[in-house]
């Protein structure tokens, strides 16, 4: 395994040294950040950073007591759970979701979202529109798919979603 570089505009570049591969059992890690502002930021941003370029064998909880509510997402059984009730959306509702969390910190025009989650682009931009309403209203919060105007869509830096992969 070789060294990894972690870049972030706000951190400077590190050379982090090779980790062994565990099999036998998950570690898990537990990071308490006090406090609010830019240094709370960098640090979530460095840990963001180490978690993707891990990649999908690693399982990740954010959680934030005051923010949004943790969802988790299973792509083998196609189950939405958040804060241990099950959420019933539909199969693009959910794909959706499923496309943006596999995707932080990425911004998606609609045009993107119709070939990447629908498969196709003969529709209407106004369709993403639509489903990303309807997506917020069943999580009960507006603030975990974000707009960004004129652009598109993206999943919230604070959003806690964590995607089961097998």
């Amino acid at each position: 395994m070789s060294a990894l570089a972690v870049a972030h505009p706000a951190v400077p570049r590190r050379r982090l040294r090779p980790v062994p591969d565990i099999h036998e059992s998950p570690v898990t890690v537990t990071i308490s950040i006090s406090g609010q502002g830019a240094g709370r930021d960098r640090v979530v941003a460095a840990l963001r950073d180490l978690v993707d370029a891990a990649g999908p064998a690693v399982e990740v909880t954010l959680a934030d007591p005051g923010g949004s509510p943790a969802l988790r997402l299973d792509p083998g059984a196609r189950t939405a759970i958040r804060d241990g009730q099950p959420l019933e959306l539909s199969r693009l509702e959910y794909d959706l979701l499923l496309f943006l969390a596999r995707h932080p910190r990425q911004v998606f025009s609609r045009s993107q979202l119709l070939s990447q989650v629908w498969g196709h682009t003969h529709t209407t931009n106004r369709t993403v529109d639509v489903h990303v309403s309807r997506l917020r209203t069943k999580l009960a919060d507006p603030e975990v798919v974000t707009t960004v105007y004129g652009l598109g869509y993206r999943l919230a830096d604070d959003a806690s979603v964590t995607v089961v992969e097998r």
